[in-house]
């Protein structure tokens, strides 16, 4: 056997194997560095969690769309604080904020290694607001809205009271919730008055507890800029002139005749009604229910009962109409108690200004409409109703002839329950809440808010990482894909030298 002494490569060939390895690699790193050139360029976000609430809620996104001035955002922060560590999830959702909203100017001050830039900032707004030491200010025009650190969170004590830990866990965080009522109050700096019936064991909306108490309801009523008062129709006083929106919140006890005709002339001059109804008055007449058949609502002396759909005593539906109010709720679930049927009485023939009564939400097809109700229970019949029944209705009636309509159109939205607006039921499910703000907003011709699902607090917001942590990471996405890009090549030109 003889041996062929030339080589497998010749020098030529190696060198331009080299030559043309030094180029894919050149290449690739030309690659990556156009790919981080537009990406820095050209870009948009998207959320990758299943959660809705990872990214700007439907109604955060109407709010800033219908934005038309400036609105100037100033983080005023330590961004070292270890301690409360809120500095973060702050910058990040306001910058998605600026992201989606040219109107939207963002500016961050460590008010600790900025001395000078805080210094301005606390020489142009109020001392009182910039002696806290983390917040988050709004200016639009002159008019300012602030948001503290403390008001950003929910915190559970639970553990420190038991001695468990002599730290307070945070639970929640309320960012999009706070940040979103202040740009919309900056937006609409003209403040409406909604007034809360009381007098026939109506809810409180000062009350704390739970389920009764409204002031969580209340709040929200701040939160989208609406001021409210308690009132009394007892005596000479009618529905005040400033009323834009008139709450009866679950009436037990009966109205008298004059209250009755002082809430008709409102309705009759274009006013709003939100009613809310509970099973607590299904025994007893409070007088509204003849109030509401001339407007082409029945209400119903029962209670709904709905097994495949009961959660406890809350019945759950998901089975909402297109109506504005309920239109952006159709993936959530109410949660109300158990409510009476609210449907619309049947018109044998069409009158030109009859209301537009239109079912807002129904029980499951299994649902049974009790009407043998007894104090803290029920009793099933024969001749109950079975299959859907609606449990809650929007009316609406243009001018009225020969009547002047001071507000407008009327707008009426009445629901079976009352509790499921309560403290704690509010938020306890998905569309409780969303269903309020929606309700109001369509009440009071708010159209941008009635986009559906609105922010809510967030659970879990931070992902927390050490310094190392984040060094790794930041080596990994600038060093780890050009290297593997690298010993790819390496790998490549080291077999074919063989």
């Amino acid at each position: 056997m003889t041996t062929d002494p030339r080589p497998s490569f010749s020098r030529t060939r190696k060198v331009l194997l080299g030559l043309n390895t030094l180029i894919g690699l050149g290449a690739a790193l030309a690659l990556v560095v156009m790919l981080n050139y537009l990406a820095a360029r050209y870009f948009f976000r998207t959320q990758w969690s299943a959660d809705l609430q990872a990214g700007l809620s439907p109604r955060t996104l109407r709010v800033l769309e219908s934005l038309t001035n400036n609105v100037k955002v100033i983080v005023y922060f330590d961004k070292n604080d270890s301690l409360n560590n809120l500095y973060e999830p702050v910058s990040s959702l306001l910058k998605d904020y600026k992201h989606r909203c040219s109107k939207i100017q963002l500016e961050e001050v460590d008010y600790l290694r900025d001395p000078v830039s805080a210094s301005l900032i606390q020489a142009k707004y109020p001392r009182g607001h910039i002696t806290d030491k983390n917040l988050v200010i709004f200016d639009s025009g002159g008019r300012t809205e602030f948001v503290r650190e403390s008001e950003l969170s929910e915190y559970d004590y639970q553990k420190l009271l038991t001695q468990e830990t002599n730290e307070v866990h945070r639970t929640h965080f309320k960012g999009e919730l706070l940040f979103t009522s202040a740009i919309y109050g900056l937006a609409h700096p003209r403040s409406l008055k909604a007034y809360f019936l009381q007098g026939h064991g109506e809810h409180d909306p000062a009350g704390t507890d739970s389920p009764n108490g409204y002031s969580d309801f209340a709040a929200l009523l701040r939160e989208i800029n609406i001021k409210f008062d308690a009132l009394t129709l007892v005596g000479t006083g009618d529905v005040p002139a400033d009323c834009n929106l008139l709450i009866i919140p679950g009436p037990t006890d009966a109205l008298l005749k004059e209250e009755l005709e002082k809430i008709e002339s409102y309705l009759n001059q274009g006013g709003r009604l939100l009613l809310l109804l509970n099973f607590y008055s299904a025994r007893r007449q409070t007088g509204l229910e003849k109030t509401l058949a001339k407007w082409g609502v029945a209400v119903g002396n029962n209670m709904v009962i709905d097994d495949p759909n009961t959660a406890g005593n809350f019945l759950a539906t998901s089975r909402f109409g297109s109506h504005p109010v309920t239109r952006g709720l159709l993936r959530s679930r109410l949660l109300l108690f158990r409510p009476r049927s609210i449907d619309r009485i049947p018109k044998n023939a069409p009158v030109a200004d009859a209301p537009k009564v239109e079912e807002l939400a129904w029980s499951g097809p299994k649902s049974v409409v009790v009407t043998d109700i007894r104090e803290g229970t029920h009793r099933f019949g024969e001749n109950d109703r079975k299959g859907e029944t609606p449990l809650m209705v929007a009316v609406e009636r243009g001018e009225i002839k020969g009547v002047n309509a001071e507000r407008g159109s009327t707008r009426i939205v009445v629901t079976g329950d009352s509790f499921f607006l309560g403290n704690g039921p509010l938020n306890a499910a998905e569309a409780n809440r969303d269903f309020a703000v929606q309700a109001v907003s369509w009440l009071l011709d708010r159209a941008e808010l009635l986009a559906g699902i609105g922010p809510h607090p967030v659970k879990s917001y931070k992902l927390a990482m050490t310094t190392s942590e984040m060094a790794a990471a930041r080596a990994l996405l600038l060093l780890g894909m050009p290297g593997l890009i690298l010993v790819v090549g390496l790998l490549v030109w080291a077999r074919r030298r063989k």
